[in-house]
Order: C-alpha cells, then sequence, then structure tokens
C-alpha cells in the first residue's frame, strides 16, 4: 500500500516491523519464519516515523509523527500492548531511536533542528524516565556501539556532512555511515577502541606524566582528582 519505512528486524530475524507510510498506515508485524510464506500478525500504531526492538526482542520502540515515542511489550506478538506513558518533549517527528545493548537505555533524536539526542532511562518500561540529553549538531541518526552500554550515541556530523544513517558492526570495530549523495562510507575505529580501552596509558603518554591537581580540575571539571600516572 506505499513505501515501507522505516523497517526494523527483531534480534532473532524472524519479525519485521515496518511502517506502511500510507494514509491512515500502521506499523506491521511480519512473521518472516518462512520466508516464503511471510505471516502478517497485525498492527500496532499509525503515523511512524522511527522504528527500533531492544536487544531482548521483547520491546519495541516507535517513535510517531505526534513528536512521541511509544514502547510496545511484543512478547506475544499477535497481542501487543503498551508499556506506560508516551516519551514526550520533543518538537518535531522522531527521526531516530537506538536502545543501549542491555535495553535499560533508548535515545531518541527528532527531525527538526533542536541539536539534542535525548536519552530516557528504561529500566522499568512501564514507568520511563527522562534522564537528560546530550547536546550536538542537527542529528538524524543514533546507534549505541554493541561493545558497552553507557549511553554514547555517534553524532554524525563528527564524522562527515550530510550523513542520514549510520550503523555499528557487531563487532564494533567498523561503523557505516549512509549519506545524502548516495555514498556509504565505513570507518575503522581501532585507533578509537584503543584510545578508549586504554585511556589511563594514552594519557600519561600524551601528557608524559599525568595531570596535576590543577590541571586536573581545568579538564575534568566534576570529578575527584587520581593519579592517572603512578610510579
Amino acid at each position: 500500500g506505499g513505501l515501507a519505512a522505516p523497517v526494523t528486524f527483531a534480534p532473532d530475524g524472524r519479525t519485521l516491523a515496518a511502517d506502511s507510510a500510507s494514509p491512515g498506515g500502521s506499523v506491521i508485524l511480519w512473521d518472516l519464519s518462512d520466508r516464503a510464506h511471510s505471516r502478517r500478525l497485525g498492527q500496532l500504531l499509525t503515523g511512524a516515523s522511527a522504528v527500533a526492538f531492544a536487544a531482548d526482542g521483547h520491546t519495541l520502540a516507535i517513535g510517531s509523527n505526534d513528536n512521541t515515542v511509544i514502547l510496545w511489550d511484543v512478547r506475544d506478538l499477535a497481542h501487543p500492548s503498551r508499556l506506560g506513558s508516551p516519551l514526550t518533549g520533543h518538537t518535531g517527528p522522531v527521526a531516530s531511536i537506538a536502545f543501549a545493548p542491555d535495553g535499560r537505555t533508548l535515545a531518541t533524536a527528532a527531525r527538526l533542528n533542536e541539536n539534542a539526542v535525548v536519552l530516557w532511562d528504561l529500566t522499568d518500561p512501564t514507568r520511563p524516565a527522562r534522564l537528560g540529553q546530550l547536546p550536538a549538531g542537527r542529528v538524524s541518526s543514533v546507534v549505541f556501539s554493541p561493545d558497552r552500554d553507557n549511553p554514547d550515541p555517534v553524532r554524525a556530523t563528527d564524522l562527515t556532512i550530510g550523513v542520514s544513517s549510520v550503523m555499528f558492526a557487531s563487532d564494533g570495530r567498523s561503523l557505516a555511515t549512509g549519506s545524502n549523495d548516495g555514498t556509504v562510507i565505513l570507518w575503522d575505529l581501532a585507533g578509537l577502541n584503543n584510545l578508549r580501552n586504554h585511556a589511563v596509558e594514552r594519557a600519561c603518554a600524551i601528557t608524559r606524566g599525568g595531570l596535576d591537581h590543577d590541571e586536573w580540575h581545568r579538564y575534568v571539571s566534576g570529578l575527584p582528582y587520581q593519579d592517572t600516572c603512578p610510579a
């Protein structure tokens, strides 16, 4: 009945959630256990602008054109049920949604120039709570790396101009970015991962001896001082 976008697979690859993109359309759940004979399971919400499954496949988040995000319990795919109240606060249609690997944090971004990524605490999905927001440039896509659970959305504007979609490889070693000019670029994250995994050692090498108390409070405000380069 129309362009099927947005779409997303459940983690097990056997269920697809797709927005029909037709007037009055809905997010439709499809059973793809038999790829040659896909089966329609039901529908959830009209006017979807973004969809994402949690890693356990139990929760589906749907961003709407009315600027909200609704969480659904989809453990029973034939009879999904809404979880809690809609997540509100965006000023435009939700453009992208991403669950952290542990499913306890959700990141959302809107299409308009909000210049921020909003983070939500889903420890209790029936009572989602806003954690805060990360300042960013105009954001069109957010994703969590697969090897950590701390909120760490990728800002596409840090990489190149006109990025419309980002996706990590399952091992977290590379990143793919799709651009508005029709190209896809692969990024090697080995250097970044090494820096993150050996931050203290790298800091010692760069500073040639670590930070004294004054330098620490100048560059690492908000955290108690610690000797980063012990003898």
